[in-house]
C-alpha cells in the first residue's frame, strides 16, 4: 500500500498555485510590450523568436493556471507548471552567472521592478516543491464544507504570502541601498 496525503493539500496548494500563474499571465499579457523588452533583455534568444516566445509564456501561464484551478486538469497542468517553472528559472540563472542583476525578472508584472537574484531562483524552487505536491497521491473521501472553506481560505493564504515575498524581493535593492 502506497502513502496518500488527504486530498484538501493538494487542492489548497492547486487553487493557490492557479492563481499565481493566471495573476502572471494577465500581467504579461495586459503589458505584452513590456514583456517582450524584459525577455529580449535575457539575450537567450534570437531577435525573430522573442515575440512568440514572450507570448507563448504568456499563453502557458494562462492554460497552467486554468489547469491548476479546475480538478479533472491538475495531473496535466503540474507537469506542464514544473516545465514553465524549470525554463524561467534556468534562464534566470543563466543570466545570473553572467553577472547580469539589473534585469527586470518579468516574473511579478511586467512592469515591476523585480531584478534577478539568487533569492528569486529559490523562490521559483519552493513554487516548484509546492507544485509538486499537487501530484502526490491522495485518500479518497468525501469533501464536507470545511474541507472546501479551508482550500478556499488555504489558498487565498498562499497567494497573499507569494504576493507579499514577490513585494519584498522587488523591494530588496531599494533597502539595501539605503542601508550602506
Amino acid at each position: 500500500m502506497s502513502a496518500t496525503v488527504d486530498p484538501v493539500l493538494p487542492a489548497v496548494m492547486s487553487l493557490a498555485l492557479g492563481a499565481v500563474f493566471l495573476a502572471g499571465a494577465a500581467d504579461k499579457l495586459r503589458e505584452r510590450e513590456v514583456f517582450v523588452g524584459i525577455v529580449q533583455a535575457y539575450g537567450l534568444l534570437p531577435i525573430p523568436l522573442v515575440v512568440v516566445f514572450s507570448l507563448l509564456v504568456a499563453v502557458a501561464e494562462l492554460l497552467i493556471g486554468v489547469g491548476l484551478c479546475a480538478p479533472a486538469l491538475r495531473e496535466f497542468a503540474a507537469p506542464a507548471g514544473l516545465g514553465l517553472l524549470a525554463v524561467v528559472t534556468a534562464a534566470v540563472m543563466f543570466n545570473l552567472l553572467r553577472g547580469k542583476t539589473e534585469l527586470a525578472c518579468g516574473c511579478g508584472g511586467a512592469s515591476a521592478d523585480q531584478t534577478l537574484s539568487w533569492t528569486l531562483v529559490i523562490r521559483n524552487l519552493l513554487l516548484a516543491v509546492m507544485l509538486s505536491t499537487v501530484l502526490w497521491p491522495t485518500a479518497s473521501r468525501a469533501f464536507g464544507v470545511i474541507d472546501y472553506v479551508t482550500i478556499l481560505l488555504g489558498a487565498a493564504m498562499l497567494f497573499g504570502l507569494y504576493a507579499a515575498a514577490n513585494q519584498l524581493l522587488a523591494n530588496a535593492p531599494r533597502v539595501a541601498s539605503l542601508m550602506f
